[in-house]
């Protein structure tokens, strides 16, 4: 053995500054420090990978033709009333109402369910869930999760409000200046499709497979649906009939309230924390 390898760390002031009373803080820990700091999770990181692997060409298509049935139908409803419409001075709400029944009550619940429920399939079939706890990512994952959830929440209604838009306005003629109330829905909209994402993920850390989260998910549909047909009043709390309630489809007399937005606004929001909370804790118990 060499004298260089035969010194003391803890007393050599070149390898350990802490013995060297003189040479102030300790430099050499610093680097360390900072190397800790580059190997910290990245919520972003996590968001953009989370965008990148989650396979989603079909369910933007099947969104956008799905939409467009409920643009037919609004736009039926229209033409077949459109000289009473025209009398009551009724534009965007003519269409707006029926357009928005059907996707709200079926097509959205459920494709948003079966895109999560795809994703978080693909976790437990890798165990990724298990390899997140043990190298204590799996918080940044969630976040990163519950981001992606919330920016194809945001563009599934932007898909639904460009082909409303087009069809009032091209279609119809209708004045973009009346626009404003269907636009702020989209506020709500998007929560309260996020809502039902974020269950779906909840679900799935416990179903596991896509079949069972979708069975379940599909029970939960069903069940909004009968609720918003038969008590429309009292469905609006109902995670799987958030959407329907959040575009006032059932109640265009409100269609512009602040009051009818913020009530949905807030009942999505509780629903997407409730849902983000069990999620988060079945997903630390994969091990």
């Amino acid at each position: 053995m060499t004298h260089a390898n035969a010194v003391n760390p803890a007393t050599n002031p070149a390898i350990n500054p802490a013995a060297n009373p003189a040479a102030g803080p300790s430099h050499a820990a610093m680097p360390r420090a900072h190397a800790a700091g580059r190997r910290r999770p990245s919520v972003w990181a996590a968001f953009r990978w989370e965008t990148r692997k989650a396979g989603n060409l079909w369910y933007w298509i099947v969104t956008v033709l799905f939409d467009a049935i409920g643009m037919f139908n609004g736009w039926s409803q229209y033409t077949g009333y459109q000289a009473e419409f025209a009398r009551q001075g009724v534009t965007w709400a003519a269409i707006w109402g029926q357009a928005i029944l059907l996707p709200s009550m079926v097509f959205m619940p459920v494709l948003v369910a079966a895109f999560a429920a795809q994703v978080e399939a693909n976790e437990h079939r890798g165990r990724n869930w298990q390899r997140l706890n043990a190298a204590g990512t799996v918080n940044a994952a969630i976040a990163g999760k519950m981001l992606h959830g919330l920016a194809a929440s945001a563009l599934t209604v932007l898909v639904f409000e460009a082909e409303f838009i087009l069809v009032g306005r091209f279609a119809a003629g209708f004045d973009l200046a009346q626009l404003g109330p269907f636009l702020l829905r989209g506020i709500p909209l998007t929560l309260s499709v996020w809502a039902i994402m974020t269950l779906t993920q909840a679900v799935s850390a416990k179903a596991e497979s896509f079949a069972g989260t979708m069975s379940v998910m599909m029970v939960l549909t069903i069940g909004g649906c009968a609720l918003s047909l038969a008590a429309p009043a009292i469905a609006g709390p109902y995670p799987l009939a958030l959407i329907t309630s959040a575009s006032a489809a059932r109640d265009l007399a409100n269609i512009a309230s602040p009051a009818s937005m913020l009530a949905s606004t807030t009942a999505a929001a509780i629903w997407t924390a409730i849902s983000a909370l069990i999620f988060h804790r079945l997903a630390k118990q994969a091990v």
